[in-house]
């Protein structure tokens, strides 16, 4: 897309013409005047406008101006910085943020603050007096990519280290330390989750803007990497699970209980019939699968599993895991991802889990590690 430049030297893009043709495509409005930079009004706010552009909004033709902001990219921190600047007291206008590529987590900061925004492909949330246009789903692709996806398999222990802690200052040789990985990890990793604004700094320590925020990110890119082993045990769930529980304490093989399994642990109202667990990739490595089978008095199958071993060789999985009744489960935080990538009823019962068990502790302190091990 051309950019054009901005007497300021700043670049911008041709906010008009995207609302030229959001008016063509919507027939909610159409465009009265659109003033370009120099000639643009001041408001109260001493703010210089890239463009303001006047609406006649049907079918009243009520008049309304859009105040427009453009950039080439606007990062969730450069959106939040910008907010308390832009907003003022001027009834019959719209503060309107363009760019070619508005993240969805730019988006929803700009929809919680009442602040409109549009894309170059036509994503957008527009509220006026008198108008209101949603538009989402349109793919596009960032204009700006990041030094480290924060939410990638080794990225996100340190996500993970920050949930567990979520109101501790971090220094960034701590913060290696902790979720086991490079401080060159951890640098970069802070560069994205500062730029996406779920982490900020205050006097050279690191500490989590929004832990819900955060861990709704990470949730939303989340999938477990596992090798699934499909089974099909006599035994009932519950006694699959205490089975499963004493030939890994006798085996030392690491293992815990995820999904439903899991969230009936935390929320007994929730009911499954199926057994999920992770277990460790040593399993394999030490061909011990044969002997587990045995002892569960189970087969691999195809279709009607009852019980699913999740083999995985990422430790990460296991962290701060609890015990109940003899039998190991995943930290709420751990289930809360696994709940959330499973269709069906897994949403509802992340939601219990998340209000029972993470809501309290993002909120106001700290998850415990260790749990009753």
């Amino acid at each position: 897309m051309e950019k054009v430049k901005s007497a300021y030297g700043r670049a911008f893009v041709p906010a008009a013409e995207w609302v030229r043709r959001l008016a063509e495509e919507t027939t909610a409005f159409e465009i009265v005047n659109a003033v370009e930079e120099k000639a643009t009004r001041a408001d109260q706010r001493k703010v210089r406008w890239d463009q303001v552009i006047t609406l006649s909004v049907k079918p009243d033709q009520r008049q309304v101006d859009l105040l427009v902001q453009t950039r080439q990219h606007f990062l969730p921190n450069t959106v939040l910085g910008l907010f308390q600047k832009l907003k003022g007291d001027r009834p019959e206008s719209a503060i309107l943020l363009c760019a070619p590529y508005i993240s969805p987590r730019a988006a929803e900061m700009c929809r919680e603050q009442g602040v409109s925004y549009l894309d170059g492909v036509g994503n957008c949330w527009i509220v006026a007096p008198g108008l209101f246009v949603h538009i989402a789903g349109r793919p596009n692709r960032p204009t700006v990519s990041k030094a480290v996806d924060p939410f990638s398999r080794k990225s996100s222990r340190i996500v993970r280290a920050l949930l567990t802690h979520p109101q501790k200052g971090w220094q960034v040789q701590q913060l290696a330390q902790q979720a086991d990985v490079s401080l060159g990890l951890v640098s970069k990793a802070k560069t994205a989750l500062v730029e996406d604004a779920y982490l900020e700094e205050r006097d050279r320590l690191l500490f989590v803007r929004d832990g819900v925020k955060l861990l709704q990110g990470w949730s939303a890119e989340y999938r477990p990497q596992v090798k699934r082993v499909q089974l099909f045990a006599i035994p009932r769930p519950n006694e699959i699970e205490k089975r499963l529980a004493e030939w890994c304490r006798t085996n030392k093989a690491t293992y815990a209980l995820t999904q439903l399994a899991a969230a009936w642990r935390y929320s007994p109202m929730v009911r499954y019939d199926k057994s999920v667990a992770y277990i460790d990739r040593k399993l394999e490595t030490d061909n011990k699968l044969k002997s587990l089978l045995e002892h569960l008095d189970a087969r691999e199958v195809e279709t009607g599993a009852n019980c699913i071993l999740w083999i995985t060789d990422d430790p990460a999985v296991f962290t701060d895991s609890k015990e109940f009744d003899g039998v190991k489960v995943v930290s709420p935080l751990q289930l809360y991802l696994d709940l959330m990538a499973l269709s069906g009823r897994g949403k509802d019962a992340a939601e219990e889990v998340f209000e029972r068990e993470l809501r309290p502790l993002l909120a106001v302190g700290e998850f415990k590690s260790g749990g009753d091990e």
